[in-house]
């Protein structure tokens, strides 16, 4: 993959992007959901600083939906090398830190950047905000466990799975519509309806750094592969499965936005053991 583009290039198309944070959202999948509900669980973590810091940057927009936008643009020719940043590739064993070296693309290496950028405030509130909304997509994307996925199947996109009597990808169905959960409910429906952890694991859960939760969706391969199927044919895959993986995208999403309030209370430079 390429190395990340000049400072020139990467000015012009952070034009492109403020353009593009004009137009209409996309239609919402389990995907933008699942990156909403994120959002909606991390604003109940954030600090009072921090929310206020958010404002400028958010430009009206909620934190629900700023995590959309990095998802939106990479459709774009102009955008279409940030596509590597929204993954890792790394084998069933192997070595989350040196998979993340072999090159500066990766979903590891974007967040630090995009970290970076957010807490600079001699930079302006627009490229700031911009930065703001990678790092909230980019703290999901780690969560996703076929996003740290193996090289060999693309994180699951080369898997045909049938879901009913639809064909699909492994990938998809971990991203999209198949885990929605019974009922109409949305995301921020959903996020109150999630129990909210105790201090303790909060605490626990930010601690935690992203390489390791790069290892921790590493770890779910059991549970992402768990089923059986002929080579070379769309797998059917049974009920269970799919009730098995809504536990575990809840959880992760759970995880997702309890971490990235304690990125941005972190990097915000909110008061350690704040109150929401």
């Amino acid at each position: 993959m390429p190395a990340m583009r000049s400072s020139v290039h990467h000015r012009a198309r952070t034009a492109i992007l403020i353009a593009a944070l004009a137009s209409p959202l996309p239609a919402a999948a389990f995907g933008p959901s699942g990156h909403r509900l994120a959002g909606y669980i991390a604003e109940q973590h954030l600090c009072a600083e921090t929310r206020s810091a958010l404002k400028p940057l958010l430009a009206g927009m909620t934190l629900a939906d700023a995590g959309l936008w990095p998802d939106t643009i990479r459709r774009l020719p102009e955008w279409e090398h940030s596509k590597p940043w929204h993954y890792l590739n790394v084998s069933d064993h192997g070595s989350v830190a040196r998979a993340a070296r072999q090159s500066p693309d990766n979903v590891l290496a974007a967040l630090a950047r995009f970290e970076k950028e957010l807490g600079d405030t001699s930079l302006g509130n627009r490229q700031r905000g911009l930065a703001l909304r990678f790092v909230a997509h980019f703290v999901a994307d780690l969560h996703q466990p076929l996003h740290v996925g193996r090289e060999s199947d693309r994180g699951g996109n080369l898997i045909p799975v049938l879901v009913g009597e639809r064909e699909t990808n492994l990938h998809a169905v971990w991203d999209g519509e198949p885990l929605r959960p019974p009922g109409r409910l949305s995301a921020r429906d959903r996020a109150r309806q999630l129990p909210l952890p105790a201090a303790p694991e909060v605490l626990r859960w930010q601690l935690a750094s992203p390489s390791d939760w790069a290892r921790e969706s590493q770890a779910l391969r059991s549970r992402v592969y768990g089923f059986s199927g002929l080579a070379g044919r769309p797998t059917p895959l049974p009920p269970d499965y799919l009730d098995r993986a809504r536990v575990v995208v809840d959880q992760r999403l759970l995880m997702s936005g309890v971490r990235l309030a304690g990125r941005l209370n972190g990097i915000l430079r909110a008061p350690a053991g704040c109150a929401g």
